[in-house]
């Protein structure tokens, strides 16, 4: 049995250790303290109890039987919040909020300034729907202001004030394509899809990547920031500033063309200091 207390022993404070390692590499939310808290006759006490026993040395069989118990629990609690088990403390704060109501007569301009990350997509709907990204971060949950009046309406995300171990690396953002939308971002390490869409000129700053689909509908896009850029081979759009295309594109006096036989759909200005790589999105180079 001493076999086995001391492999049970390891394999504890291993698991222990991988939990760390997910958090430091953005698969686990510190959160885990709370689910582990809030279920404490199950996880604290015999933890404190298999504590208590290892400082005194005895190895009995209660002992052996709480190893086996304790190794159960650290890995059903890092597994369960890896697939967002409902019944964890870190799934009970609600962080999903949405707006399908939004007037579609109305242009509204999105407003977000964070230094987490946006995944930003579309929806076939009116209004927008926002939720967290679930990984480690310090990013607060998204609320939403709204304006009413004015034109174009103003819709700002910005963080509630959260607990430091429930912060999230961002936000994912949806917006309707049965509105006019405006959009004026700043985030980082985001993934910004813009298809099946019409937006008023708008700008994208920070870093990440952007998707420009065959069904935009925009007359200017400015660029700020550190971004790759694929671009439908469907959309024709000329790109002004300095800037990496595919080798495909053609170098004309007002910018560089993706498609030199068609009358360009989407102006694209890149600002001075960026560094902005494009693509063609079918070959993904």
């Amino acid at each position: 049995m001493i076999k086995y207390i001391n492999s049970f022993k390891i394999f504890i404070f291993s698991i222990l250790a991988v939990q760390i390692a997910l958090y430091f590499f953005g698969y686990l939310r510190p959160s885990i303290i709370y689910d582990y808290i809030d279920f404490f006759p199950f996880t604290i006490i015999p933890a404190v109890i298999y504590l208590y026993l290892n400082i005194k040395r005895i190895t009995n069989r209660i002992y052996f039987y709480l190893s086996i118990y304790l190794s159960i629990v650290l890995l059903l609690f890092p597994i369960a919040q890896i697939f967002d088990a409902k019944f964890l403390t870190t799934y009970s704060f609600p962080s999903y909020l949405e707006n399908r109501e939004l007037n579609k007569d109305s242009e509204y301009l999105l407003v977000i300034d964070t230094s987490g990350s946006i995944n930003l997509n579309t929806f076939n709907e009116t209004g927008y729907t926002a939720d967290v990204i679930d990984k480690p971060g310090n990013i607060g949950y998204p609320e939403a202001v709204e304006t009413l009046v004015g034109e174009p309406k103003a819709v700002l995300f910005r963080e509630m004030q959260t607990s430091t171990l429930l912060k999230v690396a961002g936000w994912n953002v949806n917006i309707g394509n049965k509105n006019m939308w405006q959009l004026n971002l700043i985030s980082f390490n985001s993934k910004i899809n813009l298809d099946n869409i019409k937006l008023n000129d708008s700008r994208i700053a920070g870093t990440g990547s952007i998707f420009l689909g065959e069904g935009l509908e925009v007359e200017e896009l400015k660029i700020n920031g550190n971004f790759e850029v694929s671009v439908s081979e469907d959309l024709a759009v000329v790109v002004v500033g300095k800037v990496e295309t595919p080798t495909s594109w053609i170098g004309a006096t007002i910018g560089y063309l993706n498609q030199a036989d068609e009358v360009y759909k989407l102006k694209i200005i890149v600002e001075d200091g960026s560094d902005v790589k494009f693509y063609d999105e079918e070959k993904g180079s």
